[in-house]
């Protein structure tokens, strides 16, 4: 897997949010859920979409649920993900 920049992953990830919200200014530490129309809901759906753009397997259990809820959390926790896979 090519091991992508966290400039690269932070775009991917408001492009997934962005096609999933209702518009609302949001920026890289706002909640999803306190800034947007997502639910609980759109949220897993959301990182069911962020799983498949990334190859990646996100652990709920290993994972605090409140890292996976802003766009600087979600870029930090996919950044991780990927080093871990790609043995770094």
């Amino acid at each position: 897997m090519k091991n992508k920049s966290k400039y690269e992953i932070r775009d991917a990830v408001r492009r997934l949010v962005a096609e999933r919200v209702d518009g609302a200014s949001l920026d890289d530490s706002s909640s999803f859920l306190e800034r947007t129309n997502l639910d609980s809901q759109g949220v897993v759906e959301l990182l069911v979409a962020i799983e498949k753009e990334f190859s990646v397997s996100i652990d709920f259990v290993m994972v605090d649920p409140m890292s996976l809820l802003s766009i600087s959390e979600l870029t930090n926790q996919l950044s991780l993900l990927m080093d871990e896979s790609n043995g770094g």
